[in-house]
């Protein structure tokens, strides 16, 4: 087992030996499993596979994502006791079709809470402002829901919303919303109406690389 707990093993394919690596991420905190996958990859050498152990649907997401996203094939296997093997291909890249950057912007919208104000003049408001974006050529790439955010994009009281988030997301929008939070406010996850699981990587490489509009 080596220092970052993973070890190193050899499959005979029909031509090659294929190198494996092994990490285990189950019960690890959002967006620990991403760090370590990250790290994992960045030290094996192509040609070479990386298996990542999870027990968690955010897990499961959030690994296969980032993986997809940087130019990873990857696939997903069910075992018992809740756990998931995700196998990630290192040295052939994916065919991703790119979507067409003129019709967004490069801007990440930040919802921090249910409400733009306080009481249900701060709901109607938020509701309003996010309807509205639908009337917009330009959108922006993504919108990531924290905190009491998150009720917007779980709660069966917010169904007129999450229909014109899915519209939205019909147009290419990314939706995030926080799996932490979800966590916190013990929200199961197949309460999510709309996008997908989002994690603390993500958020931080979008404020990093885009303009960041919080609300």
């Amino acid at each position: 087992m080596g220092e970052h707990g993973y070890y190193l093993k050899y499959l005979t394919c029909t031509f090659y030996k294929v190198k494996i690596m092994k990490i285990d991420c189950c019960d690890l905190a959002c967006p620990q499993p991403v760090l370590n996958t990250k790290k994992a990859l960045e030290e094996l050498e192509n040609d070479s596979i990386l298996e990542v152990m999870v027990n968690s649907i955010s897990s499961l997401e959030n690994v296969k994502r980032f993986a997809t996203k940087n130019g990873y094939e990857n696939t997903a296997e069910e075992l018992e006791n809740g756990k998931t093997l995700i196998i990630i291909v290192k040295g052939y890249e994916c065919t991703i079709v790119p979507s067409s950057e003129e019709k967004f912007l490069n801007k990440t919208i930040f919802v921090k809470t249910d409400k733009m104000g306080a009481g249900e003049l701060g709901t109607i408001l938020m509701k309003s402002f996010l309807k509205t974006m639908l009337e917009f050529k330009e959108l922006p790439k993504n919108i990531v829901f924290v905190n009491e955010g998150v009720f917007l994009t779980t709660k069966k009281e917010n169904l007129d919303l999450i229909e014109n988030l899915k519209e939205l997301e019909k147009r290419g929008v990314s939706i995030y919303s926080c799996g932490l939070c979800l966590n916190y406010y013990k929200i199961p996850t197949d309460e999510l109406k709309v996008g997908e699981i989002g994690n603390a990587y993500d958020s931080v490489d979008m404020l990093l690389n885009t303009e960041a509009v919080s609300l």
